[in-house]
């Protein structure tokens, strides 16, 4: 048998046929089992020059688009186009298929951002990164813009509270914290402040309420803050070059809830 390697296709009749979803290929084989009518895929992959493994299952993908169409013979199957009114008869099912997709795009959209509100977004936390003085005053804003935005009433921080870590207390960043905490006393939001005390090391929890008494917090030496706010944590390193880190998932936070309510404070 002579083996054909020219295509029978042309550019418009790909271009028309990949708007259908079908590659160069699979063209080519509808285009060779039109013209050679009924035939097995053996044939028509020697015509083309492919192997025939891909081609037998290029036509059993074709047939089920209702494009090509098999009977046996001798116990071969063999494929065949009946006319070319099959293109006509499958663009019009189409047509039919995303006319009903389209009238329920509206409601698709809607589901899609429930989940990714319900689903997606929680199970992948966002998690956000700074250092260096000048974004302090940036996250304590975030702080207080998070907690009047959720009409939040109250907020955990722990905090480490050593005379190692008191012993260069950098004035700017308490400044800012000051600010915080007034404007936080200005909304009568409680601060529920776990303190952890020490020379140089934590030896003691000691649990307050009273903001004043939170001015005055270590901000330097590895102190540490955590503040919790909803469902994001905060988590505050003050070295030489602080940095801060916002860590906004509600399962996280559930969980440090959980761990400050179980800590045993003096």
């Amino acid at each position: 048998m002579i083996i054909y390697s020219q295509h029978l296709t042309n550019m418009r009749i790909i271009e028309y046929f990949e708007n259908l979803w079908l590659n160069s290929k699979e063209t080519d084989i509808f285009l060779w089992v039109y013209k050679l009518g009924l035939n097995p895929a053996s044939t028509i992959a020697n015509y083309l020059n492919l192997e025939r493994t891909y081609v037998y299952k290029a036509l059993i993908k074709l047939t089920k688009l209702n494009l090509v169409y098999e009977t046996s013979k001798w116990w071969v199957k063999h494929f065949f186009i009946p006319d070319s009114d099959v293109i006509e008869k499958y663009v019009n099912k189409k047509i039919e298929k995303f006319n009903v997709l389209k009238e329920d795009i509206q409601n698709i959209k809607t589901e899609l951002s429930q989940y990714k509100q319900t689903q997606y977004s929680s199970s992948i936390p966002k998690i956000t990164i700074f250092d260096g003085n000048q974004w302090i005053e940036n996250m304590y804003n975030d702080i207080y813009d998070n907690v009047t935005s959720n009409w939040y009433i109250s907020i955990k921080l722990f905090s480490t509270n050593t005379l190692d870590s008191q012993s260069s207390l950098k004035m700017e960043l308490k400044e800012n914290r000051e600010n915080l905490f007034k404007k936080l006393t200005e909304k009568k939001v409680t601060v529920e402040t776990y303190l952890w005390n020490g020379i140089s090391t934590m030896e003691e929890i000691v649990k307050i309420t009273q903001i004043e008494n939170l001015y005055n917090l270590p901000a330097s030496n590895s102190a540490i803050n955590i503040f919790l706010a909803g469902k994001i944590t905060y988590i505050i390193i003050y070295k030489k070059n602080p940095f801060w880190i916002k860590m906004d998932s509600q399962d996280l936070t559930w969980a440090m809830h959980f761990i400050f309510d179980k800590i045993k404070v003096n």
